[in-house]
């Protein structure tokens, strides 16, 4: 069997994967990403806004690589920074899903990352919390990949699962996941008339290249249409909730669509939920087209995956609390700080519910979360570290999630350069060196 040998192995490129990758690369270790796709910038290349960089009271805590990326796509007209909205969140950071996947391709390029597209981790040679190395599928067949440090940013905590660590699944009583759910992006629309017609609150205006302010995110429902959702079937709830988002006057995506008990870490009912999701597209974009006012004439294209919300999260050295976040909590350990609202989407109805961060509106993420419990070079970061279902509202987001990755990059490359335990190594010296990655760890607790 071929093996391939680095210090630090990245297993998923998302959001998360590419950050974490871009600060071990920076920090001096050899590394590689793998990403089953074939490209790189997971739900952010579908049209996701970058949620949240910004407090409820509009203060900034999100720092460091993830503010990198927006500055460089705003320079090339792929975003348009923190937009104040006074909506379930204070300010949101839309951008453009294509220009965010070259962007950041060409960051990791930039920074000597190894990408390896369409590899899926098969198996995990795993002793005493000790993880040896990765067996992966790519096109001619089955290789090996070693490495002194590895770091799981599937989302699904699938490289945990196969090593063996405790995780839990869905909701900690009923087992219940959130929705899976699709954009869909159009072209040729009037967003400001469409905002009018459906914001529930003022939108999020911004401007490029000195043109008149437009709409670049809002959310609303569609209640005005419930007598032909219901006759029609558009979707399996009256008063059904809707999120827009663009960083282009004629352009807009929407969120809108959902499938309910998919079990993200099964292939074959993610398939099938994929195949649903395009249809409930299908039927959606018509309706838009047929009813809504500022849609005459536009056209869609669904995303090319489904987007998954919640699957396992994996136990570590310390679990983050309902009450954590509640409370705006504060660790000695922090590795950053999460600002976005616990946002849960019923299993049953798809239906979001939003609790705002207690104290200044923000928490830290101990580094202890990302260390699996029993594990000594294994790290997670981004939806799969370690919290309660609650709290993990909040921590799936993809601001936080960068903040996490960053974290988990730096200390990947410190636990090779120092030949230290990921779970023993100096959380200080960590700290210091985020700092100088510009990454904002706030106040640290006494």
């Amino acid at each position: 069997m071929d093996t391939i040998q680095t210090d630090v192995v990245i297993v998923g490129g998302g959001v998360t994967g590419v950050v974490a990758a871009l600060a071990a690369r920076r920090a001096g270790a050899r590394t590689i990403l793998l990403e089953s796709r074939t490209f790189v910038g997971g739900n952010a290349t579908t049209g996701l806004c970058l949620h949240s960089f910004l407090t409820r009271d509009r203060r900034q805590v999100v720092y460091g690589i993830a503010q990198e990326i927006v500055d460089r796509l705003q320079a090339l007209g792929g975003a348009v920074g923190h937009i104040p909205y006074d909506g379930f969140v204070s300010a949101v950071t839309p951008v453009d899903g294509d220009i965010f996947r070259i962007t950041v391709t060409e960051m990791l390029a930039e920074a000597g990352v190894q990408i390896i597209y369409g590899c899926n981790v098969v198996g995990v040679d795993a002793n005493d919390g000790f993880v040896n190395h990765l067996d992966v599928a790519m096109k001619g067949g089955i290789r090996r990949i070693e490495a002194r440090s590895f770091i799981d940013s599937t989302g699904d905590g699938d490289v945990a699962a196969y090593a063996g660590a405790t995780v839990r699944t869905g909701d900690s009583t009923t087992g219940k996941m959130q929705p899976v759910s699709m954009l869909m992006r159009f072209f040729n629309v009037d967003t400001r008339r469409i905002a009018n017609e459906i914001g529930e609150v003022n939108p999020a205006m911004a401007t490029k290249n000195g043109g008149e302010p437009f709409p670049v995110y809002f959310n609303g429902t569609f209640s005005k249409w419930n007598d032909v959702i219901r006759e029609e079937r558009i979707f399996p709830n009256e008063d059904h909730k809707v999120f827009f988002n663009t960083t282009w006057p004629n352009q807009i995506n929407v969120n809108t669509s959902a499938v309910f008990n998919v079990d993200g870490t099964d292939p074959l009912a993610l398939s099938k939920a994929t195949v649903e999701l395009t249809q409930q597209v299908r039927k959606a974009g018509d309706f838009l087209v047929k009813h809504v006012p500022g849609f005459e004439g536009g056209y869609y294209i669904p995303a090319i995956f489904a987007g998954v919300r919640e699957t396992r999260n994996v136990l570590g050295q310390y679990e983050i609390q309902d009450e954590d976040v509640l409370s705006g909590r504060k660790f000695e350990d922090t590795i950053g700080e999460i600002c976005f609202p616990v946002d849960i989407h019923d299993p049953d109805t798809g239906q979001a519910t939003f609790h705002d961060i207690g104290g200044d509106g923000a928490f830290d993420v101990p580094y202890r979360s990302l260390v699996p419990k029993g594990f000594s070079n294994l790290l997670v970061a981004g939806r799969c570290i370690s919290a309660t279902s609650f709290a993990h509202g909040a921590t799936r987001n993809m601001a936080p999630c960068m903040v996490t990755g960053q974290a988990a990059g730096v200390a990947a490359a410190r636990s090779v350069r120092t030949n230290a335990p990921t779970g023993k190594i100096d959380v200080a010296g960590l700290q210091e060196e985020l700092r100088e990655g510009g990454a904002y760890l706030g106040q640290l607790a006494a």
